[in-house]
């Protein structure tokens, strides 16, 4: 840059003192090589600073996003907690459905003879019942499978003695037929 700006003033110095002086090829060969370093010097600066300009666009853009994030932070939480509590909802009604499967499951094996039909003492005094035999499965409640037997809860309490609406897998349920 201070042999450019050398360069010029010496040409200018030539030129405005109206003395025409022949300069060499060498000297005149080296300042247009040294104007050719300058000008390419220029440009390389030229295109920092467009880089430069458009990172500071770049910023002042996320700048504004980073300024209303709290509004569009708020709406994003909001659509999360309705998406969480539907995908509850779901898994809520799966696991009903499981419990419908599992206690048709137990109806069709109750009703399709596995169950054993009998005459069956319900232990209160000598009346004898016929019904069927359930065994408990992992899951399965007194009302489901009251359900799907087709008789009340009460009824299969009473008829084994029940005391609660308490279950053990591997529980053998006499279920009186309706």
């Amino acid at each position: 840059m201070k042999q450019l700006l050398m360069g010029l003033l010496g040409i200018g110095i030539l030129i405005s003192g109206g003395c025409v002086t022949m300069v060499d090829q060498n000297t005149m060969a080296q300042q247009q090589s040294d104007m050719e370093k300058m000008r390419e010097d220029v440009q390389r600066i030229q295109e920092k600073l467009n880089g430069i300009e458009l990172e500071q666009q770049n910023l002042a853009r996320d700048i504004g996003v980073v300024r209303s994030a709290p509004k569009e932070d708020t709406v994003v939480r909001n659509r999360l907690d309705t998406l969480e509590r539907q995908v509850q909802s779901l898994a809520a009604g799966r696991d009903a459905d499981r419990k419908q499967i599992v206690n048709q499951v137990a109806s069709l094996v109750g009703s399709s003879g596995t169950g054993s039909t009998s005459g069956h003492s319900s232990g209160k005094g000598s009346s004898s019942q016929t019904g069927y035999e359930h065994v408990v499965e992992s899951g399965q409640t007194l009302s489901a499978i009251a359900a799907a037997y087709k008789v009340s809860t009460a009824s299969i309490k009473k008829a084994n003695n029940l005391k609660s609406n308490t279950l053990r897998t591997g529980q053998k349920l006499f279920i009186p037929k309706s």
